[in-house]
């Protein structure tokens, strides 16, 4: 009985602890794991009224909005969380270039696709996931040589991923 009190205790310390701003994000954050973007845009917003740049929770809206497919204003807020944290080292970046990574992809910007792709290999140079991208993007600029390059490191770090496999036969 004592150890239930005792966790109840320490449960309500730590919910204590939170920010309001952190709170919503942590709501927000549940809502779109669980599919419910349009409330996880509500929390983020709440979030955001209270503190209007903080970043963690501006990249948490920027993909609320992606999948609201409100394509402009998750441009919009990932550039901003870019803007404010870039350098700072307090929030994890990647999410925010890779949101704009696939933003640009989409439009067919190879050029900014690119860029914002080589930034979030900055963040993990042995990512498979985005060396497989890089490939492919560097294919539609035509750039053989780096889609080789970045092809081949993604096969050499997992020989068997398909998607690098199929990037590699392209090339």
């Amino acid at each position: 009985m004592k150890r239930i009190q005792l966790l109840v205790a320490l449960v309500a310390l730590l919910v204590g602890c939170l920010n309001n701003t952190t709170e919503h994000r942590v709501r927000a954050n549940a809502f779109f794991r669980g599919g419910n973007y349009a409330e996880a845009l509500k929390e983020c917003d709440i979030g955001l009224a209270g503190k209007p740049d903080d970043v963690g929770t501006l990249i948490l809206r920027a993909k609320a909005l992606f999948e609201l497919d409100r394509l402009e204003e998750s441009k919009a807020d990932y550039t901003r969380s870019v803007a404010l944290g870039e350098g700072k080292g307090k929030t994890y970046m990647g999410d925010a270039y890779l949101g704009l990574a696939i933003l640009a992809s989409r439009d067919k910007d190879w050029k900014e696709a690119r860029a914002e792709f080589e930034r979030l290999l900055s963040t993990d140079p042995d990512d498979v996931g985005t060396r497989t991208n890089l490939a492919r993007v560097c294919l539609e600029l035509g750039d053989l040589p780096k889609a080789e390059e970045h092809a081949q490191f993604a096969v050499a770090l997992r020989g068997q991923d398909e998607a690098a496999l199929f990037v590699l036969g392209r090339v």
